[in-house]
Parts: structure tokens; sequence; C-alpha cells
């Protein structure tokens, strides 16, 4: 594991107390996620967020090892952006470390281990609700 990954992995982890607090309701993702791109979603999808406790590599074929943390999201809103085009008011409800088109892709390049670039220069910002089981 490089060390970038373990920056990544202790910047992911401080999403699980915003997580129980249900204080972070925006997350961004490297490339086009929208569906039905490479692990895109839906505006409306119900999903289990979860939280990355050791990243993996898609080049390897290792999956990323996640903590116990299952909570039940719905998508609200999931737009692709350049960075450059990111303003401040995209990052509202984000994590604290990740606030501004720099910070961000640090930290995308800090989980995912490889440049925007192999994305194609894109992210997708995906804003959630938490919802309630059952």
């Amino acid at each position: 594991m490089t060390s970038g990954s373990l920056v990544g992995t202790e910047r992911t982890r401080t999403n699980e107390p915003m997580l129980f607090a249900r204080t972070l309701t925006t997350v961004f993702r490297p490339g086009d996620r929208l569906w039905p791109n490479w692990r895109g979603y839906r505006h409306g999808e119900i999903v289990t967020a979860r939280v990355i406790a050791r990243p993996g590599s898609d080049a390897l074929g290792i999956p990323p090892e996640f903590t116990s943390t299952r909570i039940l999201i719905e998508i609200v809103d999931i737009k692709v952006f350049a960075p450059e085009a990111l303003a401040a008011g995209h990052f509202v409800g984000s994590s604290p470390d990740v606030q501004d088109p720099g910070s961000l892709l640090s930290h995308l390049l800090g989980i995912y281990g490889r440049p925007l670039s192999d994305f194609g220069d894109v992210v997708t910002r995906i804003q959630f609700v938490y919802r309630d089981r059952g």
C-alpha cells in the first residue's frame, strides 16, 4: 500500500462520524458516475453508504475493505463537473477536508491512487439524504 492510500484511508474515516450525525450530504467520485456508466448511480436511487477502511485497486483487482457502518441514503442530485468548474457552493455538505477543487483532487488521489486524467478529467458530485430503514 502506498502512503497516498494511507492518507486516503484516514481522510475517508473522518466521514464516519459525519454519517452517524447525518451531516455528510455531498460526496465526490472520479469520472462520470451517471448510470449506465461504470459504477454509475441514478437520481432517486437508494443505496447503502459505507466507509472505506482500506482502499483497493481496480487495476490490481483488489477490492476495498469497509468498516461495519451501513447507512441507507437516497441520491437526490447527481452531476458531472470538470474540477475547475466547481465553486464553493458545490462543496456544501462535504467533509471538511474536501472544500475546494485542490483538496478534492488530493482526496481522490489518496483514495483511488490514480490521477483524475485516468477518469476523463471529470468528477461526479453526489448529493443525498438519509433514509430510515423499514
